[in-house]
């Protein structure tokens, strides 16, 4: 039996962002309908955040709700939110970074809905204001601190609901401080050339916004997000199908993590596995956007260990493969800032995968290793290539 109440709150929604909609294209008539540039020369230098000291109590859903309500929101038991939260910004942005990825997802929404209190029919398919606000409150932060934003936007699992997720996707791009966004990522791991389902959704959903109605949203600049491919035969067709479906994108949209080499390799062959595939993703023309690459560790259930002397070797191999080239710079993003392990049960971690570049946090403060020092080294300054050839 139909729930009517759901069926009458869900078409409500509806109405209420076509609503909106009408009313900003009517407004922005006036407004300045150009995209935002994006430096091809000076590409994003970005790293993403979505923990601050531990996966258990504060990642980006968690961190988000602690700003704005305080740090007992999400039944949270740590104070002092906020300063963590302000220092790790300030050692993204000591540390070289440009640029901060955001990802708002429908499934992290669910997985806190008990934790936090979420009303899902609040969520989804159109994000109620007091969400939203939380969002504008993160957002404007990050900004204070002259830092630009990339959001990634996910929706229903499987893909399954396009129609919903384009609402969903317009209900935050509506509500949250559009000027303040640089860069908007469509679907989580998409994968179009592996995958018809997916690329069904992406043809609906890239589309909508790449021509959208409305000039404020149709001004914003969009891609979408995609994994690291397996073979390269994935890549090679990942790329015919991009540059077939979606000729007169700007980038191509990439991701470039790399463990396929044994503990212990040298930087030099990281480059070289690194630069096989960058070599493919060349082919389209296109300047790359590697939305994400990085570098896991070894959890305990692992036999072989992976260290942080690895992570370095892969860092200094991807930044050689892709910048100290004669080949043209490529937007990055690194995954992730802050400590994404357990603090209150570390027994979780055991089959765990720590990308996290933060170790912990002493008096709210991030504690860094040799690798954070690799990437602050790329990152500010002017000689790095050529030191990394010395080497060679």
């Amino acid at each position: 039996m139909i729930n009517k109440s759901f069926f009458w709150q869900a078409l409500l929604n509806r109405l209420l962002v076509t609503l909106c909609l009408n009313f900003f294209i009517i407004v922005s008539a006036y407004a300045d309908g150009n995209k935002t540039t994006l430096s091809i020369s000076q590409p994003a230098k970005g790293i993403n955040f979505f923990y601050l000291d531990g996966r258990d109590q504060e990642d980006l859903v968690q961190v988000a709700e602690k700003l704005y309500y305080g740090d007992d929101a999400c039944k949270g038991t740590r104070a002092h939110v906020s300063k963590r939260f302000k220092n790790t910004l300030k050692s993204i942005k000591q540390a070289g970074f440009k640029w901060v990825r955001l990802l708002i997802s429908k499934d992290f929404y669910h997985i806190y809905a008990n934790r936090c209190g979420f009303n899902m029919e609040e969520v989804y398919p159109v994000l109620a204001e007091k969400h939203v606000n939380v969002l504008t409150n993160l957002i404007e932060n990050i900004a204070q601190e002259g830092l630009k934003i990339e959001v990634v936007l996910s929706g229903t699992k499987w893909f399954a609901e396009p129609e919903n997720d384009i609402l969903f996707f317009e209900s935050i791009l509506l509500g949250i401080p559009s000027q303040h966004i640089d860069m908007v990522m469509l679907g989580g791991d998409v994968q179009p050339a592996n995958a018809k389902y997916q690329a069904d959704w992406l043809k609906k959903v890239l589309p909508h916004f790449l021509n959208h109605e409305l000039i404020e949203l149709g001004a914003l600049n969009y891609l979408f997000d995609t994994v690291t491919y397996r073979n390269k035969e994935q890549a090679t067709n990942y790329v015919a199908w991009v540059t077939q479906e979606f000729p007169t994108l700007e980038y191509l949209p990439v991701n470039l993590y790399n463990r396929s080499l044994p503990p212990g390799s040298v930087w030099q062959d990281y480059a070289k596995a690194i630069n096989e595939y960058a070599e493919i993703y060349r082919k389209s023309n296109l300047p790359l956007w590697i939305d994400e690459y990085g570098f896991r560790l070894s959890n305990n259930s692992e036999e072989e260990k992976y260290t942080e002397a690895d992570r370095v070797e892969y860092l200094k191999g991807f930044h050689h493969a892709l910048f100290c080239n004669k080949q043209s710079p490529a937007a990055h993003f690194i995954w992730t800032a802050g400590n994404d392990r357990y603090k209150a049960s570390p027994e979780k971690d055991y089959g765990r995968t720590p990308f996290g570049l933060f170790e912990s946090y002493t008096d709210n403060m991030p504690v860094t290793g040799d690798a954070w020092r690799e990437l602050s080294l790329f990152n500010t300054g002017s000689s790095y290539c050529e030191r990394l050839n010395e080497l060679d």
